[in-house]
This record gives structure tokens, C-alpha cells and sequence, in this order.
């Protein structure tokens, strides 16, 4: 695995003692949501870019001003790459690489945490949202014990964050990949705000108020509701019209 990601810094920084999460778009878009939800709320400071010309030819465009998809912030010891698009299958080895060898000299992030979604049934109103661990190393998986997050015991997890702990495992490197229940029909900021409320738990340096983000996904999921009781309707309605056009293309 040859091949990076350039990392393009506006000013410079060291990673020795940093933790780096990563933040990519996945099932329910969980990931790109907590890790958006984090750079809000610590105020973090966009502190540069990574680029590659295998990725999208595109800009992200808020509030007027362009900046480019994948996108790196700091604030004390949290380094977050956030991407606002997903990763394709063929640059998940070459973004892992990247963040695997990030320092010089051999130096590495002292924690890499990833962030996912992981496919679940629709939620139901107070379904209980789980969150799964995942180590690649037994300090890693300690890590997880002292925070009481329950293991994933078996399955796959593919992409970069399948990549980064695989390599982790390999190379005896602090990798962390957490997991939480998530609907895959639309952005689920609930399973964000869990995953972030396990990330407050996870690492005592940050302290973060989730009440925002679960408000946002009371929002979402009224906005959703509405629009199924309304689609409910509109079928409702056209089916007498249907049945008697299909009765009369049938019998004449």
C-alpha cells in the first residue's frame, strides 16, 4: 500500500499524544454526522485538506464559500478527517495508508477512532440504539472494557475502517472502530448522537452537550413521519381509480 492522500496543512501540527477520529458518510450517514457534530460543538479549527486525483472533482459549498470534500480539524488533542462524501471501495486502502503513516519518522496518532452505521431494522420509537466496539489491539479492546462498550463479536466491516483495523492488528497500532444501530432509508442523527455520546464517554477530554443533536433527530424523524403519513395518502387515494382501470383493462 503504497499510495497516499496528500495531506496539505495550513499550518503545521504534530500528532504526538493526538487521538484522530474519523468521520466518512455510511449507512444513515452516522459517521460524517457525529464527527460533524463534534467539530461544532469543540469549535475546531479547519487546519487543512487531503487531496488526491482519484477522487470526485468536486467542492462543498456552506454558507458561500468553497472547500474541498475531505476536509482536517483540530482542537487540542483531536485531529478529525471529516469526508462529505463516501469513500469508493477503490481508495479505502489508499486513505487507511494515509492516515496509517501521517507523521514523520514513523510517528503515529496515538488513538485512530472510525465511525459507522451499521445496518439495522427501521427504528421504532424508544428502540434502544446499541453501540459496538471493535480493537485492533488489547489496549484498544481495554479501552472499550473501561467504557463499557459492548464488543462486536462477529461480522465484517468493510472500507477504511475495515482497512484501519486490520492494519492496525498488524502493526500493533491503536485502532478503534465504533459501530451503532442505524436506518438506512435517510440520515439517522439519533444513531449519530449515540455515537458521539459513546466518543464522550470513550475519551475524558471531551465534553459535549448532545441535547442540539438529539433535538435535530426528533426533527428529522417528524419530517420523516410526515412524509410517509403523506405518501400513505396519496396511495390511499389513487387506488379506487387504479382497481377500476385495471377491472376495466381486464373484462372490457
Amino acid at each position: 500500500m503504497d499510495e497516499k492522500f496528500n495531506i496539505t496543512l495550513d499550518r503545521e501540527t504534530t500528532i504526538d499524544d493526538k487521538i484522530l477520529i474519523a468521520g466518512f458518510p455510511g449507512v444513515g450517514l452516522t459517521g460524517s454526522i457525529a464527527a460533524n457534530f463534534i467539530i461544532d460543538s469543540l469549535k475546531m479549527e479547519k487546519i487543512g485538506y487531503l487531496l488526491s486525483e482519484k477522487l470526485p472533482p468536486a467542492a462543498v459549498v456552506q454558507e458561500g464559500i468553497p472547500s474541498h470534500p475531505v476536509r482536517v480539524y483540530l482542537k487540542d488533542r483531536i485531529t478529525i478527517v471529516l469526508s462529505d462524501f463516501a469513500i469508493p471501495v477503490q481508495l479505502s486502502s489508499i486513505i487507511s495508508n494515509t492516515l496509517l503513516n501521517w507523521g514523520d519518522k514513523g510517528k503515529q496518532f496515538k488513538l485512530i477512532i472510525t465511525l459507522e452505521g451499521i445496518m439495522s431494522e427501521p427504528s421504532q420509537e424508544n428502540k434502544e440504539i446499541r453501540v459496538f466496539g471493535v480493537g485492533s489491539t488489547e489496549p484498544a479492546r481495554e479501552l472499550l472494557r473501561k467504557s463499557k462498550i459492548e464488543f462486536l463479536d462477529h461480522g465484517w466491516i468493510t472500507g477504511a475502517s475495515g482497512l484501519l483495523l486490520g492494519e492496525g492488528n498488524r502493526l500493533n497500532l491503536d485502532v478503534i472502530c465504533l459501530l451503532a444501530d442505524a436506518n438506512p432509508m435517510y440520515p439517522d442523527a439519533r444513531s449519530a448522537a449515540k455515537l458521539v455520546e459513546t466518543i464522550d464517554a470513550l475519551l475524558p477530554e471531551i465534553e459535549l452537550d448532545l441535547k442540539p443533536l438529539y433535538e435535530e433527530a426528533e426533527k428529522i424523524e417528524a419530517n420523516i413521519k410526515s412524509q410517509l403519513e403523506k405518501a400513505k395518502d396519496m396511495i390511499a387515494a389513487r387506488q379506487p381509480a387504479a382497481d377500476r382501470m385495471t377491472k376495466g383493462y381486464m373484462y372490457g
